[in-house]
């Protein structure tokens, strides 16, 4: 059972894990950079990503199944605190350990429930994908529009952080079948 206490104990490990995706999500620009923009939610959690087939040194294509769990969701409109899950399956085209992600690369919708019964759908038809060095890891943002649901109309920009040790030892000899790291969600208003 998931309590308020639990939740906060959780959060309190992650201060730096999350620090760094602040930083990240600020450096990535986008919707940070829009001065009228306003936060109208954020969750954050644990994002994993299982690869299917590995990736390997050899270029193919590859089916990504992201699963997101979020211990802290809160919004001021509606009010809410609570917790949720997120899914997606993305398509990378020709993706291999030192590219896994390409411009060719297709990303699916994602689906968001909250604790409440809720949900939000982010679209994946125009989501855009990028990737920053910060040192002993990569912060990983996805940017892309809420379709439907709560915050619908807004940008929703979800970093995750992924050390650099679970991308290094990606080989033919050792493919890399699931990354997983902290992740933040936030949604943000369209002046």
């Amino acid at each position: 059972m998931i309590t308020f206490q639990s939740i906060l104990n959780a959060r309190a490990g992650w201060g730096k894990l999350l620090t760094k995706l602040a930083v990240a999500g600020l450096l990535l620009g986008g919707v940070y950079g829009q001065a009228s923009a306003a936060n109208l939610g954020t969750c954050t959690g644990i994002l994993t990503t299982t690869f299917s087939p590995a990736i390997t040194d050899v270029e193919q294509d590859v089916t990504a199944t992201v699963s997101s769990t979020y211990v802290l969701c809160t919004s001021l409109l509606p009010v809410f605190i609570g917790t949720g899950t997120g899914t997606a399956t993305n398509q990378l085209k020709g993706s291999k350990c030192a590219q896994i992600t390409t411009p060719t690369s297709t990303f699916g919708d994602k689906t968001i429930v909250y604790s409440d019964g809720a949900g939000s759908t982010l679209a994946g038809s125009g989501a855009t994908v990028a990737r920053v060095d910060l040192g002993t890891s990569y912060a990983v943002t996805r940017t892309s529009t809420v379709l439907s649901g709560e915050f619908a109309g807004a940008n929703a920009v979800e970093t995750a952080l992924v050390l650099k040790t679970s991308l290094a030892s990606c080989s033919t000899a050792t493919p890399l079948a699931q990354t997983s790291g902290a992740t933040t969600l936030q949604f943000v208003s369209v002046p």
